[in-house]
């Protein structure tokens, strides 16, 4: 029987990594730029954080607009997955507060153009410290009027589970009829306040997932990452990287790009002899239809 292909996602640009961390594409021209060059090296879906003209995050709909439509202009092909969490940067006191669903998705992101609407968009789950100085809040309420949001546009939401508990969590939601079958999953290992990164944790995690969902799992920083990529591998499940995930390809080697993060990967995927899915190979595995084709003539 032939090995299901490995999906790999590239988050390109997160909303924490800067320049003097990594060569962290900013504008949306570079954005499409290091999309296009990811997806030639084998990435199949683009997870999408923007950022200003100042290269500070951004949560203004008009430049998520902007990005997706150099996206798709330049490589119309991967599958597009928008985030909406962000920092609550009117929070009090001195602790940095971030919100999981700070975004209140709306089709404004996408200029209320169908042909440009992405197909899936994170979803966090659980409050909890992020470091020492930072800590991300997600209330009940907010999760499920996200959740409300994301299926009445369209969209598939993907679930950031940090530990067991946040996959009870999505379990309970499908119980309620909340979420809905098949539920999507990131499995992230080593963050500071989750679950660790072994394979064993891994192991642990996947268990306790639904039979027919789909996963993908990630290792915190390139310490940990390529550990997780392999065991995921083994484990018949999806991978990713990108700048807001590591920046290392090699024990004291830094990127020097996103594409080379992803054939990192693909290396890894060859060597465990798992072919890598193309962008619609991965539409194929995880049920996603294919957008339309902008006409970008008729969108200026």
């Amino acid at each position: 029987m032939p090995k299901q292909p490995v999906i790999i996602t590239c988050a390109i640009t997160g909303h924490r990594t800067n320049r003097a961390i990594a060569p962290v594409p900013l504008t949306p021209e570079e954005q499409a730029k290091s999309a296009q060059e990811a997806v030639r090296n084998g990435a199949s879906i683009i997870h999408l954080h923007v950022r200003g003209d100042n290269g500070e995050e951004s949560l203004a709909p008009e430049r998520y607009y902007e990005a997706i439509s150099q996206l798709k202009q330049i490589v119309p092909t991967p599958i597009i997955e928008i985030t909406p969490r962000g920092t609550d940067k009117l929070a009090p006191g001195q602790v940095k507060v971030e919100r999981g669903n700070l975004v209140k998705i709306s089709s404004a992101m996408w200029g209320n153009q169908p042909e440009l609407k992405p197909e899936m968009c994170a979803l966090n789950l659980s409050t909890r410290n992020i470091d020492e100085n930072t800590v991300i809040l997600n209330p009940p309420n907010d999760i499920r009027d996200q959740i409300e949001r994301i299926y009445s546009l369209g969209l598939i939401p993907r679930c950031d589970v940090y530990d067991l508990g946040d996959i009870r969590v999505a379990l309970g939601l499908l119980e309620k009829g909340i979420l809905k079958e098949p539920l999507h999953f990131l499995l992230i290992l080593g963050s500071y306040s989750g679950i660790g990164a072994t394979a064993q944790d891994l192991e642990y995690m996947v268990k306790y997932l639904p039979e027919q969902s789909h996963w993908t799992a990630l290792g915190t920083g390139s310490r940990y990452n390529r550990l997780i990529a392999e065991q995921a591998i083994l484990l018949g499940g999806h991978i990713r990287t990108g700048f807001e995930d590591e920046t290392y390809v090699s024990k004291g080697q830094k990127a020097k790009s996103n594409a080379e993060l992803v054939a990192n990967l693909r290396g890894l995927c060859e060597k465990i002899d798992r072919p890598i899915a193309t962008p619609d190979q991965a539409r194929q595995i995880l049920g996603v239809q294919q957008q339309p084709q902008p006409n970008f003539a008729s969108l200026i």
